[in-house]
């Protein structure tokens, strides 16, 4: 996952207005916290790992829309959607860290994580931009969409249930 700025860079592209970029951060942001609770509902009723397979997913269809997008109202859509891959995704991840840790490690276990996914976004948006600007703006989302696929076939495949799994 490279920055979230690159999608603001995106629908500025996209003819959205530089006044109107606010808006559609509390657009994904409004999506996000209205989908955070069934996300987490679906994740404690089906399993962490299912339903973040299923924000992987999703977030692979916002990228792949976001390459192939052509007018305003497109991001505003794909902003929207990127709120229901936080709902998804973010909420049962964490709760995922806090299945696989001891309790008496939770908080070094999620400063841990949160190390983690901080150091892997910094090469990601490298890559990202890199990206974008020798290739195009379509093969840099492409990439991002085609990776989170891999990982969702990933964890569908190659992590048994039932180690990450409640």
């Amino acid at each position: 996952n490279s920055s979230d700025a690159f999608l603001l860079i995106r629908a500025k592209d996209l003819d959205v207005a530089v006044y109107h970029l606010p808006l559609i951060w509390i657009v994904l942001h409004l999506v996000k916290t209205v989908t955070s609770i069934p996300g987490g509902d679906l994740a404690d009723r089906y399993g962490r790992r299912k339903v973040i397979i299923a924000g992987w997913i999703v977030y692979a269809l916002i990228y792949a829309g976001f390459a192939f997008a052509g007018v305003e109202w497109h991001a505003w859509v794909l902003f929207g959607l990127y709120g229901v891959y936080f709902g998804l995704a973010e909420g049962a991840g964490k709760a995922l860290v806090s299945d696989l840790t001891p309790s008496h490690l939770c908080g070094t276990a999620f400063g841990f994580f949160h190390l983690a996914v901080g150091l892997a976004s910094f090469p990601a948006s490298i890559m990202f931009g890199f990206i974008w600007d020798a290739i195009g703006v379509e093969a840099a989302f492409g990439v991002g969409a085609g990776l989170a696929l891999v990982a969702s076939l990933g964890l569908a495949f190659f992590v048994e249930p039932g180690t990450v799994d409640s």
